[in-house]
């Protein structure tokens, strides 16, 4: 398909916040009886790419998952030649990063190879960016409907939870359910079992803006 109207591009992190933000997308098609969320399994060279189509909008979806920090620099390349260059249709880039405390704010991705990122992506004539920084870990963010994880796991709720960070509280809950914490697409059943609606309406974190962004494409 090549008739889309507009595009969408999440450069994240790591592979967590991929499989988060794809199931995040599944649970917003489910809020609109006539849109729908298709995968293109033609997609080359590895690339993960949807469609959401709504009425007579069909809008490309595409994910790069940047891995490590060093690799940041390296996306804003990916976005001139993999969506600008191949589709000529106004872009919005979400940003998909955590902030490494809970105490820290964004200022530090708008510097370095954030800042140089950002000015690639403005170069390409983008339509905008859109920060979804969650504070800490992915998971932290995830751990707001710490409920269901709980139910996922089969244990109840610890006195304390153990852990610094996201990250450190869920391999805890994990253990005490003598399980092993996987990231990435082995989180994917635990992740596919969260209440989407809790965390958007609870999570320090703009998922309202994607929100509302998926759900006006008509």
């Amino acid at each position: 398909m090549d008739n889309y109207t507009e595009g969408i591009a999440f450069i994240l992190e790591g592979a967590t916040e991929k499989v988060f933000y794809k199931e995040y997308l599944k649970y917003l098609s489910t809020l609109d009886e006539k849109a729908s969320l298709i995968r293109d399994k033609s997609a080359e060279n590895g690339e993960i790419v949807f469609c959401w189509k709504c009425e007579d909008k069909n809008v490309l979806i595409k994910f790069y998952v940047v891995g490590t920090i060093t690799q940041v620099a390296h996306s804003g390349k990916w976005f001139r030649n993999m969506c600008c260059k191949k589709h000529n249709i106004p872009w919005t880039v979400y940003l998909c990063y955590d902030t490494d405390s809970s105490n820290s704010n964004i200022s530090k991705f708008y510097e370095g190879d954030w800042n140089l990122l950002r000015q690639e992506i403005y170069e390409a004539k983008t339509s905008t960016i859109v920060d979804l920084a969650a504070s800490a870990d992915i998971e932290d963010i995830m751990l707001y409907d710490i409920e269901n994880i709980l139910t996922f796991l089969g244990i109840t709720m610890p006195e304390k939870l153990v852990g610094r960070k996201g990250k450190a509280k869920m391999k805890a809950l994990y253990r005490r359910a003598g399980k092993t914490y996987h990231e990435g697409e082995r989180a994917k059943d635990m992740i596919s079992k969260l209440d989407f609606d809790n965390i958007t309406k609870n999570a320090p974190i703009k998922l309202d803006v994607l929100m509302k962004h998926i759900l006006n494409l008509k």
